[in-house]
């Protein structure tokens, strides 16, 4: 069984989180001036993010798929959610092929750390939703 039953509660959840980051300074200072704008493809249910750092702006499905981008991140809809709950060593599922990194992997690399600064805010959203179904231990 998977965390999230359809791509659009990965898009109102995996999505939401990754537009809260585009608004936070400390990602905003990282990536201003460059061009990195990740596509990350999940499976399980099958869903697609466009992260345009740069610009701030998040875009999902289609659009997504259709847009220009420099890094491509691929993992299943539970690792993103682990991820995003500090509970995915990302470097270790890298080496374990569970999440793909093409491109400009240094780039994106390089904002790992700051993502810690938002792992509560997701495990609050989640709470505040009532899916604490998809809290992991």
């Amino acid at each position: 069984m998977t965390a999230f039953k359809d791509a659009d509660e990965v898009y109102e959840y995996i999505g939401g989180m990754f537009e809260t980051a585009t608004a936070t300074p400390s990602f905003v200072d990282a990536t201003k001036g460059g061009n990195l704008v990740v596509l990350v493809r999940q499976t399980n249910p099958d869903a697609a993010i466009l992260v345009d750092f740069p610009g701030q702006s998040v875009v999902t499905g289609d659009e997504a798929i259709a847009g220009e981008h420099t890094v491509q991140l691929r993992m299943s809809s539970d690792n993103a959610n682990r991820f995003w709950q500090g509970k995915l060593n990302f470097t270790l599922a890298m080496a374990q092929r569970k999440v793909k990194l093409d491109g400009r992997r240094s780039v994106a690399l390089k904002l790992l750390p700051l993502t810690e600064e938002l792992f509560e805010t997701y495990r609050s959203r989640l709470r505040e939703a009532g899916r604490e179904d998809l809290l992991v231990a």
